[in-house]
């Protein structure tokens, strides 16, 4: 639900009326200035912002997935599970599905409270102290399922 929607709709006008509003430059921006207003940016701005612009709504969804400081949910805290070769091979995929199971993580990453966001990276270039979760930009080392399980809990 959008709380400003003067202020947003002010953003989306502003936005439409520049010379190239499609260019994903000036899209990014738009979507930025959304997110300071409300904090994240609502479907309902990007559906507003899509139609005015002339886009479909899944090219804003698309931005927004690809530019980690953009949100397009209210959620408040980020977890980054590592992937990579190193916690791989010392249980990061069980730690991966444990923590996916116990916040009941959708397709689209958010868990089912919408209070928290799960990205599954590559590597988080902490190899030696594997396998690694980064929680709100805070790392947490040398995890067990157990561990892991433990830290996301107290979320």
């Amino acid at each position: 639900m959008i709380k400003e929607i003067e202020k947003i709709e002010e953003i989306i006008e502003y936005y439409a009326g520049e010379r190239n509003p499609k260019e994903q430059e000036n899209l990014v921006a738009m979507l930025r200035e959304i997110q300071e207003v409300e904090g994240y940016i609502p479907k309902e701005a990007q559906e507003k912002a899509a139609e005015k612009i002339g886009i479909k709504t899944t090219v804003l969804s698309c931005i927004i997935q690809r530019y980690p400081s953009l949100k397009g949910e209210n959620y408040g805290h980020e977890i980054v599970l590592c992937s990579g070769a190193r916690c791989g091979c010392k249980g990061g995929p069980e730690i991966i599905d444990a923590v996916k199971k116990e916040l009941k993580i959708g397709k689209d990453g958010i868990s089912a409270n919408r209070k928290v966001h799960v990205v599954i990276r590559n590597c988080l270039k902490q190899c030696k102290t594997s396998p690694n979760m980064m929680i709100d930009g805070k790392l947490y080392s040398g995890l067990t399922v157990e561990k892991a399980l433990e830290i996301v809990r107290k979320l």
